[in-house]
């Protein structure tokens, strides 16, 4: 089932320690506790990521400006669009924010597969089977055109010129 997720009218709630912001744009199950989630979350200062145990974690930091972490007390300093994956339970904390920004994240229940981000061009078409985010470009999908942070869960045809980020999900886990 082929479906558009408008970034600048889904719901926002907070992260799961009190301590920021996220906007869920897919999951599966639909209802209960997920298999594998996919949000975009706001940083708004240095703060601790909420720890979600028995979770693998992908994040791609969408911000035009360094997004630095300390993951279990190593310092990962991420350019826009670069990844870095953790476990849940890690202590995480983003460190030095000066302006706040956006990541994309993608939360995959352990023992169920790996989770991947990728960074794409859209160069005129491009076949989705599974969820994209739009980063930015001019991209239209079959609801029209697309704004950054949109998403479509496929399987869908998107056209245009610029980037999404694909969510490789674990061999198995049905996009609903």
């Amino acid at each position: 089932m082929t479906r558009t997720v408008r970034f600048a009218d889904a719901p926002r709630s907070r992260w799961a320690n009190g301590l920021g912001e996220t906007v869920e744009l897919w999951r599966t199950p639909g209802d209960g506790p997920f298999d594998a989630r996919l949000s975009i979350a706001t940083i708004g200062s240095d703060a601790p990521f909420s720890s979600l145990p028995s979770v693998d974690r992908v994040l791609l930091s969408l911000s035009p400006h360094t997004l630095t972490l300390d993951v279990d007390g190593r310092r990962t300093v991420l350019e826009q669009f670069d990844t870095v994956a953790f476990a849940g339970e890690a202590a995480v904390h983003a460190v030095g924010v000066t302006t706040p920004g956006h990541d994309l994240n993608l939360m995959v229940r352990r023992g169920t597969g790996t989770a991947v981000l990728t960074v794409v061009p859209v160069d005129g078409d491009l076949e989705v089977h599974g969820v994209a985010v739009v980063l930015d470009g001019t991209v239209t999908g079959p609801d029209g055109p697309l704004a950054p942070f949109d998403a479509v869960v496929g399987p869908v045809s998107l056209t245009g010129r610029g980037r999404v980020a694909l969510a490789a999900v674990p061999a198995g886990t049905p996009i609903e």
